[in-house]
């Protein structure tokens, strides 16, 4: 019997394993796919190498302010794919050494909990297999949702895993249902290497959801206009037919399209067929856990997209650790505090904390400090002017409350503020910090000189 199961090899998975071999403890994995999961093969990872790729592009245009020219260059978004597929297999090959060496059992195959202690693996060829477990750490994660007839098909209607995963060569034209974080993300992509991309969204923004302020989706929403990328807002996609190869799209403003492929992004739900002893779950499928990571088996965790917690990667891994303390007789419980989004599309862009209109809605009288990229010397040398901070803070205590970042480096200044939030500073002592010169961090100074200081005359 091994000491701990662990259900798939996502990030929750990768990072129990790391724990829990720190505490000596001999455990197994079951993965049905590549390990790594979600995030390093078809999510975080692939993006932001796209991503990277798709921001260079930009970086071309002003080659020339530096004294570089160039006669000429081409994109292809094929060579990226497979500079895509190299990155992310060096990676996934690393982790399988890393199991290799430590001698840890994979079992390839879908687990499903018979018992208690019992987990039943199938394998591709249809055969089955049982282990047993002291303990089980369910890190299975999410799969991407569907809406009414919009029913992914891997060829005309496909999700976000399939165009990370498979699609080797961009479509002309596409549409993208959602405005969401993979939406922005993925239309950027697309975008900039050639594709003519649409985006359809229910509400009537942007990246419409409560953590990102309303003049974050203002300003991605005037860059994604330069880039000619098209936005339906308060719309929906009402029909769609396929003809002689390509897709005839009406949407519910009356709007006609045509295009090769429709890319559905709207969310995940929960992976979480998972047993058949009675593990308590809600009403959308998500286990139900206590602060422990615990669910209603003593013996049984569960962790990251599985659970109704934040879908987030490095979230998995916080609940993975936790988990793993109280597998090894800590008694640790979960607080979601301070938790930063970050997501790159036409910029990267960060939140933490409280938004101004959050901080409305509860009742907090608030001052707040901005300050634009524009005026930060490190970001003019590096052509990365594009951008802002803006933090907020309590009016009588002037205690910080939250913050957001649009810009270079967003994604690392964050951290700053996770910081500065958890020690509850004020604006004075994030005035003061002694920051390097010249330096992206010093925006932080500079959006807080009209609070502490005073306003120029």
């Amino acid at each position: 019997m091994y000491d701990l199961i662990i259900i798939g090899m996502g990030p929750g998975g990768y990072e129990a394993t790391l724990t829990a071999l720190r505490k000596g403890l001999n455990i197994a994995i079951v993965e049905k796919s590549k390990v790594g999961g979600n995030c390093l093969n078809r999510a975080c990872i692939p993006t932001k190498y796209f991503w990277t790729g798709a921001h260079q592009i930009e970086k071309l245009k002003i080659l020339k302010e530096y004294g570089i020219n160039l006669e000429g260059y081409s994109i292809d978004y094929t060579k990226a794919w497979e500079g895509k597929e190299k990155a992310i297999s060096f990676l996934r090959k690393s982790l399988n050494m890393l199991l290799k060496t430590k001698k840890v059992p994979v079992y390839k195959g879908t687990g499903k909990i018979i018992g208690r202690n019992q987990v039943e693996i199938t394998k591709e060829d249809g055969s089955k297999e049982i282990i047993d477990g002291k303990y089980i750490l369910i890190a299975t994660g999410s799969v991407p949702a569907s809406v009414g007839n919009i029913i992914p098909d891997g060829e005309y209607i496909i999700t976000t895993e399939d165009f990370l995963e498979k699609l080797k060569e961009l479509p002309e034209e596409i549409l993208i249902v959602g405005g969401g974080v993979a939406g922005c993300e993925i239309g950027y992509i697309m975008a900039s290497y050639g594709s003519n991309v649409h985006i359809v969204e229910l509400m009537n923004r942007l990246l419409p959801m409560p953590d990102i302020p309303e003049e974050v989706s203002r300003y991605l929403l005037r860059k994604f206009k330069k880039l000619k990328i098209n936005t339906y807002f308060n719309t929906t996609l009402q029909e769609h037919k396929v003809e002689n190869g390509k897709i005839i799209v009406k949407l519910s403003d009356g709007t006609e399209l045509k295009v090769d492929k429709i890319l559905l992004s709207i969310g995940r739900k929960p992976n979480s067929d998972i047993d058949t002893i009675g593990i308590d779950k809600d009403e959308k499928g998500f286990i139900k856990v206590n602060s422990r990571m615990q669910t209603n088996f003593e013996n049984i965790y569960a962790c990251g997209d599985v659970v109704n917690s934040p879908m987030l990667a490095y979230i998995a891994s916080y609940e993975a650790k936790v988990a793993i303390e109280n597998i090894t007789g800590k008694d640790e419980e979960v607080i979601y505090k301070n938790i930063p989004y970050v997501l790159f599309s036409g910029y990267e862009i960060a939140t933490i904390g409280l938004t101004p209109e959050q901080a409305k809605e509860k009742g907090i009288e608030i001052i707040s400090g901005y300050y634009p990229y524009t005026y930060n010397e490190k970001a003019v040398d590096e052509h990365e002017s594009e951008g802002f901070v803006r933090l907020v803070f309590e009016n009588d205590s002037k205690k910080l409350l939250g913050g957001t970042i649009v810009g270079t480096g967003a994604s690392e200044l964050i951290h700053i503020l996770e910081l500065a939030l958890n020690e509850e500073f004020t604006a004075e002592e994030l005035h003061n910090f002694i920051y390097f010169h010249p330096s992206l961090s010093e925006i932080l100074a500079y959006a807080t000189y009209d609070i502490v200081v005073g306003k120029l005359f």
